[in-house]
């Protein structure tokens, strides 16, 4: 008897943490999209400059390595007009969260067609309580993608 109350009682604690898991996944999806969205489509870096941290590391294709202020900068070359993110695979942690999509946009990137798909990974940490994007890659993709 004991046993069944007991496990009765970890049901509503299981349940939340698992609830408490999923709404840090929507969280983390929706600000990966909005800074995105953003930064690409409408220019606008504040969100880029508010949520990165100051240590900030964005490795770009062709495997450049830009800081917080160069990847800022960097909205100057582009020209998007429409953008398309999705999530192939989440890992989250307490502290830490890893994004792994593709990236889809049309427009340009110093006055060159954007690649089709771009395979993109978005690594937050939680600082205080608020996410933070730490580091972000961005490799073009030259094939199609199978989802791990």
């Amino acid at each position: 008897m004991k046993k069944v109350l007991i496990a009765l009682l970890m049901i509503p604690m299981i349940l939340l943490g698992q609830n408490a898991d999923t709404i840090q996944e929507m969280e983390l999806e929706k600000l990966n999209e909005y800074l995105f969205t953003e930064y690409a489509l409408h220019k606008n870096t504040k969100p880029l400059n508010e949520v990165a941290t100051e240590d900030f590391v964005l490795i770009a294709a062709p495997g450049m390595i830009e800081n917080k202020k160069q990847a800022i900068d960097g909205v100057e070359n582009l020209s998007i007009s429409s953008i398309h993110v999705t999530i192939d695979k989440m890992i989250t942690t307490e502290h830490v969260g890893i994004i792994i999509g593709i990236l889809e946009m049309k427009g340009t990137i110093m006055n060159r067609p954007v690649p089709g798909k771009i395979r993109y990974s978005s690594t937050f940490v939680k600082e205080d309580g608020v996410w933070r994007l730490k580091a972000r890659t961005m490799t073009p993709m030259r094939m199609q993608s199978s989802k791990n």
